[in-house]
């Protein structure tokens, strides 16, 4: 079976169906994701800015992560429900559109780039935290995630006005 024969099967799903050829649940369901957006990008732009030095500098570092990251997640539960249900609406557009793909490969990026701070760099931020300054790599982090979640924002406008299979 090839993967396109998986899409065009979700495709004809009767959920899709409904969900793409109803008045109601689309919209719904993208306002519902853009609200989990605003609230779990705009929580990490936030840490994300800090750990370049542009706001907030007399903060720690770990006192920010620490009250905007429970946040960031609710968000991103939120917007990851509702977009797995966008998703399902329409599998084979999704499937057929560059910008979906790229979306799908930031995400996976941005990913990788939140398990890197939490598991190489905010293990050491007691020694950062106070000091001189945050470290470089861990400006690095806040400059990448900020590139892929605009990325990813532009690649899914992107998504829902480009012609798909």
């Amino acid at each position: 079976m090839h993967l396109i024969s998986l899409f065009e099967w979700m495709n004809q799903l009767p959920f899709s169906l409904w969900l793409r050829e109803e008045d109601w649940p689309f919209p719904i369901i993208e306002t519902i994701h853009l609200l989990g957006l605003g609230l779990s990008v705009g929580t990490i732009m936030w840490v994300d800015l800090r750990l370049l030095g542009l706001v907030t500098k007399k903060q720690k570092v770990s006192d920010i992560v620490d009250q905007l990251e429970p946040v960031a997640i609710i968000g991103f539960i939120v917007m990851f429900l509702s977009g797995l249900l966008l998703f399902l609406a329409e599998p084979l557009k999704c499937y057929n559109t560059v910008a979906f793909q790229l979306k799908v490969v930031m995400l996976l990026l941005t990913g990788v780039n939140v398990w890197y701070f939490h598991a190489k760099l905010y293990p050491g931020v007691a020694a950062w935290d106070d000091g001189a300054g945050v470290p470089i790599p861990a400006k690095m982090v806040g400059l990448v995630s900020m590139v892929l979640w605009f990325g990813i924002i532009v690649a899914g406008r992107w998504t829902a006005y480009m012609e798909g299979g």
